[in-house]
Parts: C-alpha cells; sequence; structure tokens
C-alpha cells in the first residue's frame, strides 16, 4: 500500500499544469501525465488483480482453469452440432475465447474505470486516463494468464509455432489503443448515466454470439461474410485469433479494425475535451 501511495503522489508542478489552458490543452496534458505515470495505472491494475482473489490459493488461475473447462466442454458439443473435426476446432474455440475475454472485460471494465476510482480523483488531482489505463493493465494481466491454456490445447492437437505469432502482437497493440479509446467513451458515459453499465453489458452479451467466437467464419454463406467484416468486435478478435493459429487475417479485417480506431478518436477526444473537468462532479 505503501508502494501504491508513493507512487501516487503528484509531483509539485502537476496540479497548476493540469489546471492551466484551454480544455483542449488540458486533455492533451492529462493523457501524457497519464501515460508517464506508469507506475501508478501499473500498480493499481496489480493491485485490483491481487485484492480480488485475496486468500484465494491460485488466485487469478481461477479465471484460468474455467475458461479450460468452458473450452472444453462447449468445444465438445460445438464440434458435433457444427459437424467439424475437433482436431480444428477446439484450438479454434479456445484461441477466440481468450481473446474475446480480453475484449469484453476491457468493454465492461471501463464503465466503472471512474465511479471506482472516485476516492483517488477527489482527494488528488491525478490525470483521468491514469484510470483507463489500469482498466488495460488489469485485463492485459488477466489475458498473459489466461494465455496458459492454449500451449496445452496446442500441444494436445498438433497447432505447430508459426511466424505469424508475431503478427498477433500487433493485433493486441490495435486491441489496447481501441480499448484505451472506447474505454475513454464508456468510462465518461457511464459516470454521467448510471444505467449505461447494464446497457452496455447486454450489449456485450449479445455482441458474443454475433461475433466469430463459437463459430468460424467458413461456415458461413459468402453473402454473409460480409456483414461479419463490419463488426468491430470480429475484426479485433481476429487480429490475434487468426496469427495464433497459425494465418493471417485478411486485408478488410485490419481495415475494419484501424476504421473502428480511427472513428473511436474522433468521439473519445472531442468527448473527453469537453466532458474531463465535470467527471469529479458526476461521481
Amino acid at each position: 500500500m505503501d508502494t501504491i501511495e508513493n507512487a501516487m503522489s503528484v509531483p509539485i508542478d502537476m496540479q497548476p499544469t493540469l489546471s492551466s489552458g484551454g480544455p483542449a490543452r488540458r486533455a492533451w496534458l492529462d493523457l501524457l501525465q497519464g501515460i508517464r505515470s506508469w507506475r501508478v495505472w501499473w500498480l493499481l491494475g496489480i493491485g485490483d488483480i491481487r485484492q480480488r482473489y485475496r486468500r484465494s490459493r491460485i488466485g487469478q488461475f481461477w479465471i484460468t482453469l474455467s475458461i479450460a473447462i468452458f473450452v472444453v466442454a462447449i468445444g465438445v458439443v460445438y464440434s458435433t452440432l457444427f459437424k467439424q473435426p475437433i482436431k480444428d476446432y477446439l484450438p479454434y474455440l479456445a484461441t477466440t475465447y481468450v481473446v474475446w475475454v480480453l475484449i469484453a472485460g476491457i468493454v465492461n471494465d471501463s464503465t466503472s474505470a471512474f465511479t471506482q476510482a472516485e476516492g483517488f480523483l477527489r482527494q488528488q488531482a491525478l490525470p483521468k486516463t491514469t484510470f483507463i489505463l489500469r482498466v488495460l493493465v488489469r485485463n492485459g494481466v488477466s489475458f498473459a494468464h489466461n494465455l496458459v491454456v492454449l500451449p496445452f490445447i496446442f500441444l494436445v492437437f498438433g497447432v505447430a509455432p508459426s511466424w505469424t505469432w508475431f503478427a498477433a502482437l500487433f493485433g493486441l497493440v490495435l486491441i489496447a489503443v481501441a480499448g484505451f479509446l472506447g474505454g475513454l467513451v464508456c468510462a465518461i458515459l457511464s459516470t454521467r448515466f448510471r444505467d449505461l453499465p447494464q446497457i452496455i453489458q447486454n450489449f456485450t452479451q449479445v455482441a458474443f454470439f454475433v461475433s466469430p467466437v463459437t463459430w468460424q467464419v467458413e461456415l458461413l454463406d459468402e453473402p454473409m461474410r460480409y456483414w461479419v467484416n463490419l463488426n468491430p468486435f470480429a475484426a479485433f478478435l481476429r487480429v490475434v485469433s487468426e496469427p495464433l493459429l497459425g494465418r493471417l487475417p485478411d486485408f478488410t479485417t485490419y481495415a475494419s479494425a484501424i476504421l473502428t480506431i480511427i472513428i473511436l478518436c474522433a468521439v473519445a477526444l472531442p468527448l473527453f475535451v469537453r466532458f474531463r473537468q465535470r467527471i469529479v462532479y458526476w461521481l
């Protein structure tokens, strides 16, 4: 706890810096200060995980275990329903589901990013973006734990290592950028409208079924595959899962992901500039 408090101590010149200039300049400085305060959001994110699984013998790996059970159980059933060989379907399901847990976790946790940090925001002049980065750290570490499932699945079903795994790192960068921008939008709006988190959680559940998590795009007819490309969740899912399975996503998938980031940037930045100072009053 002392380490977190020391990391969260605000430099003497930060308060006048964050409160000087126009709204756009203050928002930009908030972003820069938030990135520079990496010790704060790193320790907060790690602290959230430790607190959530306090006094648990295997901690975060409870989620890893539950993911493994889900993948095996659903994989056996759905491979029969879809008439897919289990040696092909189970690695696909394991990969897509692990990536989906990361995406859905960022979206859902972002809705409480500022309300969860009410005590900090009311007492210290911390950058607001710190708490969005906190969400990314928390879910990124959980994703790293959940990746433990994949080597076992790949080994059992003969999925060989591939150079395309490096492309998955680029996909994770795209998810992180989109997660930050989308998380900023969700956090601001959810702080102002307290019914919105439930709506977003329900929307995420619907997105799970219309995204290629438990089903493969190749099973769809050609006209329907076009509509999958319009689903931003599907694009971010595929830019990580497909390289892990040894194949590169097509140009349309990357274009959809990058276009989504541009749209999120066009929404998130003006929203943050206008309402950044009101966040504390909404808590």
